[in-house]
């Protein structure tokens, strides 16, 4: 399979068009940990966050100068950022007001990195790391020290899911130590554990204090490796460090893993990252040697990417079997993403327009509820039906036309006097009203709707305030024939202007381009030969749903084994009751800890069982087979939750009586591979009434009635129980539950139902209800026994 079927690239558009309308000399920063692109213009910053392109947030800070590295507090309540070597500025959005720290440890003493306190906000605000330790600090009326870490450091790298930072310097040859600032406890030491990478392990009989004055004087190379470029300026032209070594620090289903990687040796070397311990990983990931790569980590997949070979090589290391085994052989990932992507928005042209026509409504509903704004928002309005107006305006009136017309020819048919040429002129007119509407839907096929960035900056620079945020609007725009083109120059990203964020973002500074990576997961099974593999893999990847039904019915359609449903099933129920476990208040967990998709029940009963009962290509006795292992599994299991499956049961059992399988039935009901529910019983006992089945041309099942009633025995619904009794004649069984169960009650509708197949003579039956009246056993009246 080819990798750029798979993975895929999109140029951010709106991002890549807003860092183009900046001046030259902007710059911009990526915060990992927030997700959000900062654009930088003289005083004003621009945050923009990757799961909302529309909302800009538009800040004036006190500042004009070089602005080394930036960061936003997750509420943007402060905005961080680094004016000298030594020296951070705190901007508080709220107060309007800026704060200074400046590092006066030691004579050069200079900042590395800082990053916003999430796990123990109230503990400190933001920690900087210095070249001489680590202070952790807190906001106040001022900025004051809370904590510090003494310790020389030349590099550092932080993964800020887990919040873990890792640090090394050159006195300490290849020692990473490691830091955890996610803990809430008060009494927490956020120091870890200490660990040398694999080629700096001192050797058996050399002490590790002896091993850090050695190392200068043996063959071993000193360990230089680049600090990530986070909250870095990533619009300067930095010079590719030389050394052959590289570190990351990724997060990858839930873990933050250390990666170490030898361009000489062409090893890739995980170390897990834990309070406790640091463990180092069994899987060893190769690459070309002599090369240097970039890793990027896309849907917890790793993607190690080469500058000099153009290629990309793709590790799921989470695949059991052959974790350390790429997924498809190394290859160029970047061919022709543009076509793809253009041909892409031309065909959701029309699924656009009306989704913009949607949004264009209950805008205009909520516009209508602020009478405050009703000018500004009104001019709004108007500048957004004029971008669709036209289009609008061509589709209705030629779509009235055709009806109109329609009309026309029905009402000439059914005069007698009309002439065959009539007719066909008409027919004529109308072939030809429905080309010229093909003609008008090809031409909007042919448009793509963008954001209005230039209608955006003005009304930034109508508006002066210091904190405002803005939303950016839609506008049509028609695709030119040169965007449609397949132009494999574009594809640069193999270019060392690139900049790797580590996760699914690549930034070329030169070009000013964003690029985002996406999965097509549809091909992802195709690289595997066993189906199970396959399914956990799709499992593992974010927004995999609609991949996995589709995998699942595809293997019920072509009839694979019942023992892979079996796997299957086994692995979904594992995951299912570990998300009950790690279950806080009544949110559902749509993934676990270690990155896992949950499948709940409802899911696979409505895209999976659903669609296959409704599918004329299933085979009904395999989709039965499928249901049974289903419901084999998981019912027991779900009995400690008190979770019952009984939609998935209910839909086995109409297939059933709908194929006539009834022994099956009655087979799993003795066996008690079905559970009891009130609507079972119900049906059960509808399935042995001949005239309920006569319409659906289904045949009747005696033995089913008994079942029924049993069942609502089971069930203690003595109420039921009694009702169904007398509805079918069945009074001496009705005699009987009343006498054995107290406080229940008989309705007269049924006993007027089942009077004409007594089970007992009519004199009898009017004495055992006087009898019972007088008992306080009936819900009716003397006089209106008296009339049976």
């Amino acid at each position: 399979m080819s990798l750029a079927k798979f993975i895929q690239y999109i140029q951010i558009s709106f991002l890549n068009e807003f860092w183009n309308s900046l001046r030259p000399e902007s710059q911009l920063f990526y915060d990992r940990g927030n997700e959000i692109f900062i654009f930088r213009e003289l005083n004003q910053i621009f945050i923009i966050s990757k799961h909302q392109l529309q909302t800009v947030n538009r800040i004036k800070i006190p500042y004009i100068g070089m602005i080394y590295s930036m960061n936003a507090q997750q509420d943007l309540t402060y905005v961080a950022y680094q004016t000298s070597e030594n020296q951070l500025s705190l901007f508080s959005t709220k107060a309007n007001r800026q704060f200074f720290y400046t590092v006066q440890t030691e004579k050069n003493s200079q900042i590395i990195q800082f990053e916003w306190a999430k796990g123990c906000l109230g503990m400190y605000d933001i920690l900087v790391v210095e070249n001489h330790g680590i202070h952790l600090l807190k906001i106040d009326d001022q900025v004051r020290k809370v904590k510090f870490f003494q310790q020389k450091i030349s590099w550092c790298w932080y993964e800020p899911k887990n919040e873990v930072l890792a640090t090394c310097s050159t006195h300490h040859n290849g020692l990473i130590s490691t830091y955890f600032f996610k803990e809430k406890r008060k009494d927490f030491k956020f120091k870890g554990q200490d660990f040398y990478l694999e080629d700096f392990e001192p050797k058996e009989g050399t002490s590790t204090f002896a091993s850090l004055f050695k190392s200068k004087k043996s063959d071993i190379q000193q360990f230089i490796a680049p600090t990530d470029k986070k909250n870095k300026d990533l619009c300067q032209d930095d010079q590719q460090c030389e050394s052959i070594y590289r570190v990351y620090l990724i997060y990858i289903y839930g873990k933050s893993l250390l990666a170490y990687s030898n361009s000489f040796t062409g090893k890739l070397i995980f170390y897990q990252i834990q309070y406790e311990k640091i463990t180092k990983k069994k899987y060893l990931l190769e690459f070309p040697s002599d090369i240097a790569i970039n890793l990027s980590v896309i849907d917890n997949l790793i993607v190690l990417s080469t500058f000099n070979e153009k290629v990309s090589i793709v590790f799921d290391v989470q695949n059991k079997k052959k974790p350390e085994q790429p997924l498809e052989s190394p290859q160029c990932i970047l061919q022709q993403q543009e076509i793809i992507y253009n041909k892409i928005e031309k065909k959701q042209g029309i699924q656009q327009y009306q989704v913009i026509k949607q949004s264009q409504t209950i805008d205009s509903a909520n516009k209508n509820s602020n009478k405050n704004l009703d000018d500004i928002k009104n001019n709004d309005q108007v500048q957004e039906q004029q971008q669709t107006s036209i289009v609008k305006e061509k589709q209705q009136e030629i779509d009235e036309k055709c009806d109109i017309m329609k009309q026309e020819v029905d009402i000439s048919l059914q005069k007698q006097n009309l002439d065959e040429s009539d007719k066909q002129d008409k027919q004529k007119y109308i072939q030809n009203q429905n080309i010229q509407q093909n003609e008008e839907i090809q031409q909007f096929s042919n448009s793509q709707f963008v954001y209005d960035v230039q209608t955006l900056f003005e009304e930034i620079k109508q508006n002066d305030e210091y904190f405002l945020k803005f939303v950016a609007k839609l506008k049509l725009q028609h695709l030119q024939k040169n965007d449609i083109q397949v132009q494999d120059e574009q594809s640069r990203i193999y270019e060392q202007s690139c900049n790797y964020q580590g996760d699914d973002l690549i930034i070329n500074y030169k070009e000013k381009q964003i690029y985002q990576f996406t999965l097509n997961l549809k091909h992802l099974p195709k690289i595997f030969e066993d189906e199970c593999d396959a399914f956990c893999v799709l499992l593992r990847r974010n927004n995999c749903k609609n991949a996995l039904f589709q995998f699942l019915i595809q293997l019920a359609l072509n009839n694979k084994s019942i023992q892979i449903f079996s796997q299957i099933f086994k692995h979904i129920l594992e995951i299912f009751l570990r998300s009950l476990q790690e279950k806080v208040g009544n949110t559902q967990v749509e993934k676990l800890l270690n990155e896992y998709t949950v499948l709940y029940p409802q899911d696979l009963r409505q895209h999976f069982f659903l669609c296959l009962s409704e599918d004329e290509n299933m085979k009904k006795q395999f989709l039965i087979e499928i249901l049974i292992e289903f419901i084999r599994q998981f019912q027991e299991k779900l009995k400690d939750y008190k979770i019952a499956i009984h939609e998935v049961q209910n839909l086995l059992v109409k297939l059933l009586i709908k194929t006539n399988r009834y022994t099956q039935l009655h087979f799993l009901i003795q066996y008690q591979v079905l559970t009891d529910n009130a609507d079972f019983a119900k049906l059960l006992i509808d399935i042995s009434n001949k005239e309920s089945l006569e319409q659906r041309n289904l045949q009747p099942y005696q033995p089913a009635f008994q079942l029924g009633i049993d069942m609502f025995f089971r069930l203690q619904k003595y109420e039921e129980l009694l009702e169904y009794l007398l509805k079918f004649g069945k009074f001496h069984d009705a005699v009987f539950l009343l006498k054995k169960i107290p406080n229940i009650r008989m309705k007269l509708q049924p006993i007027q139902q089942g009077i004409r197949i007594a089970d007992c003579q009519k004199e009898d039956l009017l004495v055992f209800l006087e009898d019972a009246y007088r008992k306080q056993k009936t819900y009716f009246s003397v006089a209106e026994v008296k009339t049976l």
